[in-house]
């Protein structure tokens, strides 16, 4: 009976405490170095970021120079739920000049939530492909849920 009782609660706490998409919806700011940064991760897949100054809306965004200059740009994320460290990628796309819809992952990293409204974000710049979050790395930053959304 207390192996039963055991297990139950386990799996009862485990399923409590487990981080599921709709737990990332919602804008995320916090400051690395000093510089204010936000996230905001939309149920349909799009994010928006913005840093220092950059403001890059994934849904709608004019591509503001290089050799695609003014065509409209898209950023998306793709997450895995199914461990504690999620896993990202982000994906953006452009339609080419003959239409042809452009796609590339441009960056992948990890999401590591330290409660309902704080979570850990790496970036894997040099993919590296770790399987934890070092605190310590400069490629990491803890965001708070912004409230009111």
């Amino acid at each position: 009976m207390k192996k039963s009782f055991l297990i139950f609660l386990l799996l009862f706490f485990g399923l409590c405490f487990s981080q599921t998409e709709k737990d990332l919806y919602g804008k995320w700011v916090g400051t690395d170095a000093g510089s204010y940064g936000s996230f905001t991760f939309f149920s349909d897949g799009f994010v928006k970021a913005e840093l220092e100054g950059l403001n890059i809306d994934g849904r709608n965004h004019v591509i503001p120079d290089g050799p695609n200059k003014g065509k409209i740009g898209h950023v998306k994320y793709t997450a895995d739920f199914s461990k504690k460290i999620i896993k990202f990628n982000l994906i953006g796309s452009y339609n080419d000049f003959n239409n042809k819809l452009e796609e590339s992952k441009f960056l992948s990293g990890l999401i590591k939530f330290i409660n309902e409204d704080e979570l850990l974000l790496f970036f894997d710049f040099e993919n590296e492909t770790p399987a934890d979050i070092d605190p310590a790395s400069p490629n990491v930053i803890t965001l708070r849920r912004e409230k009111g959304l």
